[in-house]
């Protein structure tokens, strides 16, 4: 059996013609922005903030008109966030609001509400302050000190999220290029499955498809997806991925994968490769559980990645297989390898199921009442049928020797 590091290699390394992200298109930065990915960096017009302005509600004057406090000024006008600056004549303090602009001339400072004789909150414009306090600090933001025109506020490969959002307004940033979305088609697969709860004996709901689907849109910024179900049929299976072929990017099915006697999936593309020596097909298993039969593929040179039916099987190798190849090819920065993504220690809160001699891959939801975190496995023992044990896991522990309650156990977290 291939270790885990080996089949993450071999899907990368199999996907390679898909692995270089979509042409870029020109995006309006707007809302409809989130969630896509940058495919160049992006530079400001405007500098960050774009004009000198006070960082506090208070009194602004000239620094030569400092004296020992306490002392008074007579107050020549108010100034708002958003009104124009205003003149500040020598031997006077001016009101000033939180971001409003500042005047342009002299070496000014702003001294704060909390430290004159003014109480804070709404009242008229007084005649003088008094200046209880002052100090060194000017309480003033300059232009541009945190970002001038033509610096980079956004890297090539950035996720669009509210922070990079906010950061491109404020820069002036009016329109980006981003990569467009993958087309990915999507077949589950058997006789067994169907889209409504009233079951026929020997039925189960195609919990698969959606599920898949879902953590394609989740992991795939943007993603266009097809999802089709097919019975275990040769011939409708081998007609589904003809037309998913002539139009998508890349196929995941679900299902069909081992040496079932109705495994048409697997049937179909070994048939294919056969036939087509452009296209291959590889089907085999992997020292994980759950999960160890995977399939790589071609057809019709689009890549097809074959996943286990039982759905905790089919969720745990999405994860960590096919979330790091969709992330390349949506754009975003690849993992080297499938421990590349966040985690943490944790404390293990029950026995772990017995991987024997393969790696254990058991869902865990995180318990943070103490620290280190305890590790909550998703069921007592490992059933890759076990779905609705799923809910409320927020990633994957992964070990080769057996964990018992209290040990120390490394959790992934789901991308």
């Amino acid at each position: 059996m291939r270790s885990i590091s080996e089949h993450f290699d071999a899907v990368m390394a199999y996907a390679s013609p898909v692995l270089t992200p979509g042409s870029p298109e020109t995006t309006p930065v707007d809302q409809g922005l989130i969630g896509t990915v940058l495919a160049a960096d992006i530079t400001a017009t405007l500098p960050v903030p774009p004009w000198d302005n006070s960082a506090m509600d208070g009194f602004i004057l000239h620094r030569a008109d400092l004296q020992d406090t306490p002392f008074t000024l007579p107050v020549s006008g108010d100034v708002a966030a958003g009104d124009t600056p205003q003149d500040l004549p020598a031997g006077t303090a001016l009101r000033i609001m939180t971001g409003a602009t500042v005047p342009a001339e002299g070496d000014l400072l702003v001294v704060p509400v909390e430290d004159t004789n003014i109480k804070p909150g709404p009242q008229e414009l007084p005649d003088t302050v008094t200046i209880n306090r002052t100090t060194e600090r000017a309480h003033i933001r300059r232009a541009g000190e945190n970002v001038q025109p033509g610096d980079i506020v956004a890297h090539e490969g950035t996720r669009v999220d509210a922070a990079v959002l906010a950061s491109l307004i404020s820069a002036g940033v009016t329109d980006v290029t981003t990569h467009r979305p993958v087309l990915v088609g999507l077949v589950s697969s058997g006789d067994e499955l169907v889209d409504s709860n009233e079951l026929q004996p020997g039925q189960l709901p195609n919990s698969n498809g959606p599920m898949l689907e879902a953590l394609v849109c989740a992991t795939c910024p943007g993603a266009v997806v097809t999802h089709k179900h097919c019975a275990d049929s040769p011939e409708e299976v081998r007609r589904t991925f003809k037309q998913l072929a002539a139009n998508h990017e890349l196929i995941i099915t679900s299902g069909g994968v081992s040496a079932g006697a109705y495994d048409a999936v697997r049937a179909v593309l070994t048939e294919n490769a056969q036939q087509n020596e452009s296209d291959t097909a590889w089907f085999e298993h992997v020292a994980q559980k759950p999960g160890a039969p995977q399939g790589l593929s071609t057809f019709q040179d689009r890549p097809v990645f074959s996943l286990p039916g039982n759905p905790v099987a089919a969720f745990m190798s999405f994860h960590l297989y096919l979330a790091p190849l969709l992330r390349a090819k949506a754009g975003l920065p690849a993992a080297p390898n499938p421990w590349a993504r966040p985690q943490l220690q944790a404390v293990a809160a029950d026995d772990f199921p017995d991987p024997r001699d393969r790696t254990g891959l058991v869902p865990v939801s995180l318990d943070y009442s103490s620290y280190p975190p305890k590790a909550v496995p998703f069921a007592r023992r490992l059933g890759s049928h076990l779905v609705t044990s799923l809910a409320g896991t927020e990633g994957f522990a992964a070990y080769d020797e057996p964990v018992a309650a209290g040990d120390s156990v490394n959790v992934y977290y789901y991308f």
